[in-house]
């Protein structure tokens, strides 16, 4: 099976915390609906620096994560204020292999 990986790291405002987690839960609430959608997690480094790892099924999927209504208000209100910085990479998965995983 094809699958596609969206990596997503940033870093947000102090000042705009709260604006961030209701962007954020709404953001969920709106990806776990699309088709295609697989799963993500997120982490945390030792520096304060956040890592989403978002996986979907195939490229279109992130295409229409990427056009949604919604999340191009996120991204807007993003790049206007509540982050700080934040790098975005979309590959294709050559190969994956797990053990004891469930989910992507």
């Amino acid at each position: 099976m094809a699958m596609h990986v969206e990596v997503f790291r940033h870093r947000v405002d102090p000042d705009f915390q709260g604006e961030f987690d209701e962007l954020y839960a709404r953001m969920v609430t709106v990806v776990k609906g699309l088709k295609g959608y697989m799963s993500h997690k997120v982490f945390t480094a030792e520096d304060g620096e956040k890592v989403l790892i978002g996986y979907f099924e195939d490229f279109e999927a992130i295409e229409e994560w990427d056009v949604h209504p919604e999340h191009k208000y996120a991204k807007d209100r993003g790049k206007n204020g509540v982050f700080l910085e934040y790098d975005v990479v979309v590959a294709e998965v050559v190969e994956h292999h797990a053990m004891n995983f469930t989910g992507a």
